[in-house]
């Protein structure tokens, strides 16, 4: 049996993506990582498989790396907006983070990520750029993403998702995955604290 509840895929816009993105890039473009087959890290079905021209996944855990440090203010920002316009208001552990960059031809096949939440910064989207499709668990239908550059999704790690087939020379995306520390917002309001990241 299921029984349905309402879930979304919450949507806003990075702060001040215009003014950070070439930097972003420029120190993303300058990084030595190599391409990975999709199906070789996270939670990824070989039958489904992909490919990524270039993604920096085995270093997801290291908070500093120089394109992290320069992304981590305008990220915590939109982060916090986005929850305080939903119902968790509560700090957010970081589990992973990293980059993926996705020449012509390249895919990440179905997959789904660990941590509570999942999330996709759109750094690099031209036109014909390879959209992020989602499977509901639900209905199984799937939906693509109607995003454009500069925006971020965040929705629930296990809900089922994938990279489509990319149509443009390159687009680069960050991927996050974290938690919601429930447990220490309700302390700290407790305590008459204050949430934070």
């Amino acid at each position: 049996m299921k029984i349905k509840f309402d879930a979304c895929v919450y949507k806003t816009q990075l702060t001040d993506h215009n003014i950070i993105k070439n930097r972003l890039l420029d120190i993303i473009n300058k990084t030595p990582y190599q391409g990975v087959v999709a199906d070789q890290y996270e939670y990824s079905s070989p039958k489904w498989g992909g490919y990524i021209s270039r993604c920096d996944w085995e270093y997801s855990r290291d908070f500093d790396r120089p394109w992290y440090k320069l992304f981590r203010p305008n990220f915590n920002l939109s982060i916090k907006g986005l929850l305080n316009e939903s119902y968790y208001d509560a700090p957010i552990d970081l589990d992973d983070i990293w980059f993926q960059q996705y020449n012509s031809g390249d895919s990440h096949g179905w997959h789904i990520h660990a941590s509570q939440f999942t999330g996709v910064y759109y750094l690099e989207f031209p036109r014909g750029s390879g959209q992020t499709e989602i499977l509901s668990p639900f209905s199984n239908k799937s939906r693509k993403m109607n995003v454009k550059e500069g925006d971020i999704i965040v929705f629930p790690s296990f809900w089922i998702h994938r990279a489509m087939h990319n149509k443009v020379k390159r687009k680069t995306i960050i991927s996050f995955n974290f938690n919601l520390d429930i447990l220490r917002s309700s302390r700290e309001r407790d305590s008459g604290g204050i949430s934070y990241f």
